[in-house]
């Protein structure tokens, strides 16, 4: 067995990496931002909100606190607010104030624990008066781990949070119709969950990408080199075979090449055939792209492209483009030349019924 063979052989005896399931929030995303999730949470934790979901999440939240805590009235006095300012200028992440008791949030991903609690402590302190009249305080401290936060402050892990919406969102399920809110705070749970979920790339096969890195470059350099050798190789059959020159160009599709030609006298045109490796065993694939103007359109072109033959047709490109697609099995290397061909001399067809050729 070769070095390379080896390699592929411990490869594949590695545990598969974990893919988190993607959700509207995670779309997109270039990393995590704490003040839009702060501002989602404060959205689902208002039980008059516009979600119409009730105190599902406030429930959630109260419930992951003690549980002298579990039985507080879920009323609110108003929605919760964000940016509350200190009187020294600090911010208060999250404020939710019930009938008897006002809930203080600090929202920490990623970060350490270095707010001015105090400074927070102090001003409820200060609004007990003019503003909370006596309310019960609860300060929360929300991370990844839930871990130890300053005295007087509760500790509660994003995944006990999402565990306890998990819950309330069940029931929600259950006894009330589905709604666009509800979808949706189920997607920002998916969202909390992939933040909160260990790295998608184990440590064995962390270890065994570090430990192989220059064979792997050289497996990656083998790769684009068998690649390119028999796109070319592919390019001087047609030529042969045609007595035309043949151009090619390379994309990638997924991770996975394809192997694009067109004869070279079609001028200023899209239209080529394409041979997708697409890593199937024993299953060739074919893609046919005729680019539609000058008057010629679909029903033209399905007339001489593949005519006869099964294959999946559709429009991109706003309608400019006309595709094809086959899958083939057990093709040698002489049918796939002979495929590209036919298909080759087509295409050619319909650009000289255009006039869309040169010389």
């Amino acid at each position: 067995m070769s070095k390379l063979e080896q390699l592929l052989e411990e490869f594949r005896q590695l545990p598969p990496i974990d893919v988190a399931e993607p959700s509207i929030f995670s779309i997109g995303s270039k990393g995590y931002y704490e003040n839009p999730t702060t501002d989602i949470l404060a959205f689902f934790c208002d039980s008059n909100g516009q979600h119409m979901l009730g105190a599902i999440v406030l429930k959630a939240l109260l419930y992951c606190l003690p549980e002298e805590y579990h039985k507080l009235d879920h009323a609110l006095a108003g929605p919760p607010e964000r940016e509350v300012t200190t009187k020294t200028g600090k911010r208060i992440d999250l404020l939710v104030e019930g009938t008897n008791w006002v809930m203080l949030i600090e929202n920490k991903i990623y970060h350490q624990q270095n707010n001015p609690f105090s400074d927070y402590e102090n001003f409820v302190k200060e609004k007990q008066k003019t503003r909370f009249n006596s309310k019960a305080a609860i300060f929360v401290v929300l991370s990844p781990t839930g871990e130890k936060p300053p005295s007087g402050w509760h500790g509660i892990s994003y995944p006990a949070l999402i565990s306890a919406i998990k819950v309330q969102l069940a029931e929600q399920f259950i006894s009330q119709p589905i709604n666009k809110w509800s979808l949706l705070l189920r997607e920002f749970i998916l969202h909390l969950e992939s933040l909160m979920s260990q790295p998608s790339v184990n440590k064995a096969t962390l270890n065994f990408v570090i430990k192989n890195l220059t064979a792997i470059k050289e497996l990656q350099q083998t790769k684009q080199q068998a690649i390119d050798e028999y796109h070319h190789h592919l390019q001087a059959k047609l030529q042969n075979k045609l007595e035309q020159d043949v151009v090619i160009r390379l994309h990638n599709w997924d991770g996975y090449p394809a192997l694009r030609f067109a004869l070279s006298n079609w001028k200023d045109t899209d239209s080529d055939v394409v041979l997708f490796l697409s890593g199937e065993a024993d299953i060739t694939t074919f893609s046919i792209y005729v680019r539609l103007r000058n008057g010629l359109d679909e029903r033209r072109a399905d007339s001489l492209i593949l005519n006869g033959l099964s294959a999946k047709r559709w429009l991109e490109g706003g309608k400019k483009i006309r595709g094809y697609s086959v899958k083939e099995a057990g093709m040698t290397e002489e049918e796939i030349v002979q495929f590209i061909c036919a298909r080759l001399l087509e295409l050619d067809q319909l650009e000289q019924d255009n006039h869309l050729t040169t010389g």
